[in-house]
């Protein structure tokens, strides 16, 4: 991958975000790797010296990894250890993967996330729930036992404003803790099994297209528009409930909602044939 600078970035930043020391160690797969996109995995492996990424898009990453290393101060001893790489084989593959904190005498596994304020309010979080757990058996697999899963936000937008226009909703203050939800061990080996098998599929060229979820489909909506009228009168999440609305005089328009990954965040969609910009409403289960 390689590093570009149109916004004439301080050289320090740069060099910085080139060399980030992360490594998924001598493993065939890492966690975030195990539950994301195959395609999108195998796509990097491919053009990955064709990749171009402006040093400018990894603030947010630059600034997580700062937090971790921060973190890393705090005592260590026999109770507690941080950022250790654990190790499982699946099926010929080797998977790892790296957790920031676990508690030994508690049985609590932490992972830090440096985001945004309304993410962490939110009451879904798969994706969070799918690494965790997957660490958390990776952890019983080397020997641990855990009994809880937590994930500590770091609010990089919390504002003190937000409190005070929403005291009963908005973070106290710009840390917010979350449990997540544990899977028994057996649904945790099977979810696993499943990905590595996946993954392997698409290294051997059956590549499946990437779902609505993991291209981050924003939905489609529908707005009840009156006949003449320029601005929605209301708009619905489902088709059936706008109907329900429909009046004399009104007319229910189609929003296509869009691939947000695909459009800002994915660093090969340029080379990804399902991602198609002339022909967006192109949804996985079409291509």
């Amino acid at each position: 991958m390689n590093i570009s600078n149109i916004h004439d970035l301080p050289q320090a930043f740069v060099e910085a975000v080139r060399n980030d020391p992360y490594s998924a160690g001598t493993s065939d797969i890492s966690v975030t790797k195990l539950i994301d996109a195959p395609q999108r995995r195998v796509l990097i492996k491919k053009y990955r010296d064709s990749i171009v990424e402006d040093a400018s898009e990894r603030v947010w990453s630059l600034l997580g990894q700062a937090v971790h290393t921060i973190l890393e101060r705090q005592d260590q001893g026999k109770s507690v250890i941080a950022e250790d790489r654990l190790y499982a084989d699946v099926d010929g593959w080797k998977v790892s993967g790296q957790f920031d904190r676990m508690d030994l005498r508690e049985g609590v596994l932490d992972d830090y996330k440096v985001t945004g304020t309304y993410k962490a309010q939110m009451d879904d979080h798969v994706e969070w729930e799918r690494q965790l757990n997957v660490l958390r058996w990776l952890a019983v697999k080397n020997g641990y036992t855990v009994n809880k899963l937590r994930i500590v936000a770091i609010l990089r937008d919390w504002h003190k404003s937000g409190v005070l226009r929403d005291p009963n909703n908005y973070p106290k203050i710009p840390v917010k803790i979350i449990e997540i939800p544990i899977w028994d061990l057996s649904e945790a080996q099977t979810y696993v099994e499943n990905r590595v098998w996946i993954h392997q599929m698409a290294e051997q060229g059956d590549v499946k297209p990437c779902s609505d979820e993991e291209r981050w489909f924003s939905g489609n909506s529908y707005a009840l528009m009156k006949e003449g009228g320029k601005r929605a009168i209301k708009i619905f999440e489902r088709k059936e409930d706008a109907e329900e609305k429909l009046a004399d005089g009104c007319f229910i328009e189609e929003r296509r909602g869009t691939y947000r990954r695909c459009a800002d965040y994915c660093e090969v969609s340029q080379f990804c044939e399902q991602y198609r910009p002339d022909r967006e409403d192109t949804s996985a289960a079409e291509w």
